[in-house]
């Protein structure tokens, strides 16, 4: 066993370094991270207008709230690549080393490409008169959007590079060291942004010769069949949890890794959810973000609710007993490190089963549950490290069915921790009664 250990070891340790190291994922979980309070903004207003139960909904409407609890959710949530492309593309440059400032001009010019890739004009109905109406200075809401998300990313990925190849040669305009650095700043970043503009303008010219028309439609009629067939599949979630799940096995932070990937896979279906429960329609995608939280990671990595019960309920020992009570706390939010470097579950053999096996049976369980409708797919309202147990799965869900479940799926992580925890527990009562000693005495 410590043999295989220290082969997975030396495997997994260069492989986690190097994703760790990845300025691409860097600058994608960097700006999606910053991306955070305009998302949870959005996920709440949606919850608190769309919550399916029926005398709230009554109240809100009967009061004129309803309306009011929609409105952020156009700005946020419906605006999310509009965010994206800044926040990413000024996380990226800063992953390759452009400083703070200039990685702001970044971001802008970023966004100003995303922009002029998108066409103006939108048609739409008079509704008074029920006549096509056509608006020449708009902008359709789609592109704004989840649809908008994967342009958003890929722009927001490219452009800092091509930003600093000006920098690097510079090609800027220079002005005295006694002119504030702000306007300095805004002046250096002129010829870059006139110069990736007319790029973005030959790009949408020669996308409109193409059947998808727009480079934003381009690039999402092409990903969209691939990553939505990776992302509905249960397989890549459970994959996900492995390489988070086997990263905390020897001390690092595998959920650094894993929900970097899991933001580019998940993000557009959770978008998806979170307008289709607004707007009342049937919700597109079983598989989306919260579920890493919610029926996956339940209490943290390796589903680690199921062993803050065994510790409160179970434990024999001074040790464990004293530790659940520490745990119990951080566990019932979702953070785990108490309990991984408090057994430890680090480099533990008898631990890394349950820790493995735990998330992918309940993620199943789950997703069994709304695949055959016993419980409702989840709304796409944001769920985060932090957000208590059972509340998550009320948030998630918006329905007492999901928070039924998250409870059953808590019992079975229980029941599969139990076993390998009375291992640890009888060994650690052992100790404390002297046994251990006593029996390398006698050998």
């Amino acid at each position: 066993m410590n043999a295989f250990m220290d082969k997975l070891q030396a495997f997994l340790l260069p492989l986690s370094d190097k994703l760790n190291r990845s300025k691409i994922l860097r600058g994608i979980s960097g700006g999606f991270s910053a991306m955070l309070p305009i998302v949870m903004v959005g996920a709440i207003f949606s919850l608190l207008n769309s919550l399916n139960i029926q005398p709230y909904q009554d109240l809100i409407t009967a009061i004129g709230l309803k309306p009011l609890l929609a409105i952020p959710g156009s700005y946020t949530t419906d605006m999310i690549s509009i965010y994206a492309v800044f926040l990413i593309a000024k996380a990226e440059a800063e992953a390759i080393g452009i400083d703070n400032r200039k990685s702001v001009s970044s971001g802008l010019i970023a966004l100003l490409f995303f922009l002029l890739l998108i066409p103006l004009g939108v048609t739409g109905t008079h509704e008074a008169s029920g006549e096509a109406v056509f608006v020449g200075g708009a902008i359709n809401t789609m592109y704004r959007g989840s649809v908008g998300l994967f342009t958003a990313m890929i722009v927001g990925l490219v452009i800092p590079y091509l930003h600093n190849i000006f920098i690097k040669n510079n090609i800027t305009i220079k002005m005295p060291d006694t002119v504030p650095p702000m306007i300095s700043e805004s002046f250096a970043a002129m010829i870059p942004a006139i110069c990736i503009a007319f790029v973005a303008v030959v790009l949408r010219w020669a996308c409109s010769f193409t059947e998808a028309g727009t480079f934003t439609m381009l690039i999402y009629n092409t990903l969209k069949a691939p990553l939505t067939s990776m992302a509905a599949s249960p397989a890549t979630f459970i994959i996900l949890l492995l390489v988070c799940n086997v990263l905390w096995c020897f001390g690092i932070h595998g959920g650094m890794v894993a929900t970097s990937i899991m933001s580019m896979l998940y993000t557009t279906f959770t978008n998806e959810n979170l307008a289709a429960y607004n707007a009342g329609l049937e919700l597109p995608n079983i598989i989306i973000q919260p579920a890493w939280f919610t029926i996956g990671n339940i209490g943290g990595s390796g589903c680690a609710m199921g062993l803050v019960f065994c510790l409160l309920l179970f434990a024999r020992s001074q040790r464990y007993k004293a530790l659940g009570k520490v745990a119990i706390p951080s566990g019932l939010c979702g953070i785990s490190e108490p309990m991984v470097f408090g057994i430890p579950l680090v480099l533990n053999p008898i631990t890394m089963i349950p820790m493995l096996l735990a998330p992918i049976v309940t993620f199943l369980l789950g997703y069994a549950a709304m695949a055959i409708g016993i419980v409702p797919f989840m709304n796409g309202v944001g769920v985060n490290t932090g957000t208590p147990v059972l509340l998550s799965a009320f948030i998630a869900f918006g329905d007492i069915r999901g928070v039924l479940l998250q409870a059953v799926l808590v019992a079975v992580s229980t029941c599969v921790w139990f076993p390998f925890f009375k291992i640890l527990d009888n060994q650690a009562v052992k100790e404390e009664n002297g046994e251990v000693a006593t029996e390398l005495e006698a050998a």
